[in-house]
């Protein structure tokens, strides 16, 4: 019996200890997406959302004077989004997502690294950098579509040619 007992309170003890470390981590987790402020990476979502709707309000002929239409969809538009992405809906997502790629000690790092001068440089740039990228990349994309669709209109020939034969 007392063996059982020791079992039990050994057991009750690794488990306690098992939680407040997973918490630790957790804790971790959430400082470190709140350093990079990822609380502020659904913005975009919710201003494409609303750019498509003025889109569609433009196509369909909307107005000056139909404006409450536009506001009163895109309000709800946002409150559909805020089901779905918010912060508070998506917080324990993104903290299980990083507790499973970093150990604690690798997220204690991360945060050092955007703590120094150097992470909050990193921090400030990126932005800019990825918009910067993203250009880049496009306009490079761009003068690769035109033989792109020549092979596409190549393709679309010999596919067609052989059928005929």
């Amino acid at each position: 019996m007392r063996h059982l007992q020791a079992c039990l309170l050994f057991l009750t003890l690794s488990m306690g200890a098992m939680a407040q470390a997973a918490s630790s981590h957790e804790q971790q987790a959430e400082t470190f997406l709140k350093l990079v402020k990822a609380d502020r990476l659904v913005v975009p979502v919710y201003a494409q959302v609303q750019q498509m709707f003025v889109q569609g309000f433009a196509q369909n002929g909307g107005t000056e004077a139909d404006a409450a239409v536009l506001e009163h969809f895109q309000a709800r538009a946002n409150g559909e989004l805020d089901k779905y992405v918010a912060w508070p809906q998506i917080k324990p997502a993104l903290v299980a997502l990083y507790t499973q790629s970093f150990s604690e000690a690798e997220l204690k790092e991360l945060i050092a690294f955007y703590q120094s001068p150097l992470g909050v440089k990193v921090l400030n740039q990126m932005p800019a950098l990825t918009q910067q990228s993203a250009e880049l990349t496009q306009a490079r994309i761009e003068k690769a579509v035109p033989a792109i669709n020549a092979m596409m209109d190549e393709m679309s020939a010999k596919l067609k040619a052989k059928d005929k034969s």
